[in-house]
């Protein structure tokens, strides 16, 4: 007897689950604030998304310099990316390496405080994640190109847990961003616990890509929705699929990893000659020539 298979139930079953998880983890610590519930959330996204994506929070850069205001969540390819960390457990993380970032609010019931979020979003978008044009992506090698290919750009949600504005007036929020800044800085979506997900309407129905939208859709849980869910799915899509490049330590660090030194060059052939060619031409056998000393 064959058995049947239904991909749609699995899904469903897969997102209740999800939903029961979360839940379960939050119950604790529903009065407490801030980096706990922070945690909950990137703990929840750590035992779920493909293991070899590092979920943490920090900072992200580029090679230019420039710095991203403090990110609840950074998620990157630890096959790609090395870890600074400073005084604090704070962490570091080069534009190159990282394939989606997320802020954590308890509350965003005021567009201020969308906004805010958004902006914070914003700060690594803004980054130029094409290392000036030296960033070539892992894969095909080819050039990343973050303000023209939305498989370059890194994936940015906010993900909020209580308190949450009216999904009209997030869609107000998220339209008077996009006529304000450039398609590679938008939020690819707001997701709010157990009430709606925010994202794109492209010409094939929801989703997340900036460069293809058409207007602004709101997924409501209570149309018989599973919000949570809907995120995961664009969420793990997106850093499977967003292109990332090896980063050079030496176009981000090497001014500052370059040492003040004493150097000892031959002093009768301009240029010196290299090391090797001495080497070959001393003919020494290997053999300790401090034997005597102690």
């Amino acid at each position: 007897m064959t058995k049947t298979f239904s991909l749609a139930e699995l899904l469903t079953e897969s997102g209740e689950r999800m939903s029961h998880d979360l839940a379960e983890r939050l119950v604790p610590h529903r009065g407490e604030q801030g980096a706990a519930r922070e945690n909950i959330v990137r703990e929840f996204l750590r035992s779920h998304l493909p293991s070899r994506f590092e979920v943490s929070s920090g900072f992200v850069f580029d090679s230019e310099g420039a710095v991203s205001s403090q990110i609840d969540i950074i998620v990157a390819d630890a096959t790609m990316t090395p870890r600074f960390e400073v005084a604090g457990g704070i962490r570091f993380y080069p534009c190159e390496s990282v394939v989606a970032v997320g802020q954590v609010k308890t509350h965003c019931d005021s567009r201020r405080k969308a906004w805010d979020a958004l902006c914070n979003l914003r700060s690594v978008s803004m980054l130029d994640r094409s290392a000036g044009g030296r960033a070539l992506c892992d894969r095909s090698g080819s050039p990343i190109d973050h303000k023209r290919d939305h498989l370059d750009r890194v994936f940015t949600f906010l993900f909020v847990i209580d308190k949450v504005l009216h999904p009209d007036l997030m869609r107000e929020v998220m339209l008077e961003y996009v006529q304000r800044s450039d398609s590679h800085t938008w939020p690819n979506l707001v997701f709010a616990l157990g009430r709606y997900l925010a994202t794109y309407a492209c010409d094939d129905g929801v989703c997340p890509n900036t460069i293809h939208a058409r207007g602004i859709s709101v997924a409501r849980d209570e149309d018989g929705n599973n919000a949570l869910l809907q995120f995961y799915v664009f969420l793990s899509q997106a850093i499977v699929s967003t292109r990332v490049a090896r980063m050079s330590s030496w176009d981000h660090l090497g001014n500052a990893a370059s040492p003040n030194a004493d150097v000892i060059y031959s002093v009768r052939e301009t240029p010196p000659p290299f090391l090797e060619e001495v080497n070959a031409l001393a003919g020494l056998a290997f053999e300790c020539p401090y034997a005597d000393e102690e």
